[in-house]
């Protein structure tokens, strides 16, 4: 950073994010998911998800009549009801399952199971199949198949062809309670994981109709975007504090602002949008900083308005084992502290580039690639499942697809990989679709 740029005041910034954060730990942390799925056809081609909208918002056995949510453009882009949402993602054929937060797994689990029956049964009527796996297999990413909202093009103009992997993709991202003390220390935790989260989740192993050889193409393909910046994935470094990450976000370039709720490419690096504005300690240039944070996309990230930690590392899961990210991802940040002392003792002080070396490792060969240390997951996941254990919620069980996984030797991808070399599409779709039931 600049010594232009470090002289930037952004106590202010830090004051207004710092504020959606409790100061005190929850008693009990609670949960929320949003989980993409690629919906297909019968071929594997990507279905566009517009004709699957009036079917969802009826009321029916799974849950009340949704409400419509609209874009800035008055185009319709998601379902709302009190016990889960869908929304529409960057790709035609991607569709949003939101649920939470909850107290816990359990709940987590009724609501989320509730709304993809809803889904399911949609699809259904229109001959489509629903696919727990990490992206598209057989559309390639294009502009032709991203959803027509005005600030995607935007961003294509500004990122180029790498943007275009937001189309093709679904992750299972989890946001974790946390209170304002914690702030770095579990964004650090949740990023400086993010290879555990690959290696026992990556199932992005086939695109455009072939095998990429890689677990996770979903975190390959968009690390290709301001590489050099650590803008998507593990960061560069670790933060030192909240006003560390702040800072840090406010020198990566800028790639939209909003004018009156309407998007604009920008240009630069955000800090020199900051200089143009008179004073920091307005919401005006709060929702903008809120806007440069959203396009930020490492793998753990503090949320504001939520005042929750995001963890965004794994692929979708096989419909089975479709709990175990919430699963990992919380128990992580509620046994945070134990599992940050255990990484400190087992890795030592190059900790997080070692940890970096590993993540790329991880990304083409998942549980195939050596640990840094061995017994390196064990480790996490033991104390992952003993602090759900505390929690006394029996949530623990939801862990169990993650021993397996570790003692097997095999990520989600490489069962996806077998049923596409012995079957081709027809054996991945097998293989990959949710049950209708």
């Amino acid at each position: 950073m600049s010594a232009e740029s470090s002289a930037l005041d952004l106590a202010p910034l830090v004051r207004r994010f710092r504020a959606g954060f409790p100061r005190l730990p929850t008693p009990m942390r609670k949960i929320g998911r949003e989980a993409e799925y690629p919906v297909v056809d019968e071929t594997g081609a990507g279905f566009d998800i517009a004709p699957l909208w009036k079917r969802l918002a009826r009321r029916d056995e799974h849950g009340p009549s949704m409400s419509q949510v609209l874009g800035a453009d008055g185009r319709l882009v998601g379902l709302k009801c009190p016990r889960f949402e869908f929304a529409a993602e960057v790709g035609l054929g991607t569709i949003e399952v939101i649920t939470g937060p909850r107290h816990d797994l359990v709940q987590l689990c009724r609501d989320h199971e509730a709304a993809v029956a809803r889904l399911l049964e949609a699809t259904a009527e229109h001959g489509a199949i629903v696919l727990g796996l990490g992206c598209q297999p057989l559309t390639p990413p294009s502009e032709a198949w991203m959803t027509p909202k005005p600030r995607y093009g935007l961003l294509l103009d500004r990122i180029g062809p790498p943007w275009l992997s937001f189309g093709v993709t679904a992750s299972d991202q989890v946001h974790i309670d946390i209170s304002e003390p914690e702030i770095a220390a579990m964004t650090n935790l949740g990023n400086i994981l993010s290879p555990v989260f690959i290696a026992l989740c990556g199932n992005s192993p086939v695109i455009a109709g072939e095998d990429t050889g890689l677990v996770s193409w979903r975190e390959h393909a968009m690390g290709a975007i301001d590489p050099g910046d650590g803008r998507h994935g593990m960061p560069l470094q670790p933060v030192l504090n909240l006003s560390d990450h702040i800072a840090r976000v406010c020198a990566l370039p800028h790639y939209l602002h909003k004018v009156d709720g309407v998007a604009q490419v920008a240009t630069g690096v955000f800090d020199d949008f900051l200089r143009s504005v008179d004073e920091l300690d307005t919401d005006a240039a709060f929702k903008a900083f809120l806007v440069q944070d959203h396009y930020i996309w490492h793998s753990a990230r503090p949320r504001s308005g939520h005042g929750t930690v995001e963890l965004r590392a794994a692929c979708q899961q096989p419909w089975g084992e479709h709990m175990a990210v919430s699963a990992l991802a919380l128990g992580v940040i509620a046994g945070g502290a134990d599992i940050a002392v255990f990484l400190a003792d087992v890795l030592g002080p190059a900790a997080w580039d070692r940890m970096m070396t590993w993540h790329a490792q991880v990304v083409q060969h998942g549980l195939r690639a050596p640990e840094p240390v061995e017994g390196l997951i064990a480790g996490v996941l033991d104390r992952a499942k003993a602090a759900l254990r505390v929690r006394g919620r029996r949530e623990a069980v939801y862990l169990d697809p993650m021993y397996r996984r570790l003692a097997n030797g095999e990520s989600p991808a490489d069962g996806a990989r077998r049923a596409w070399a012995q079957g081709g599409m027809a054996g991945l779709i097998a293989h990959s679709r949710l049950p209708s039931e």
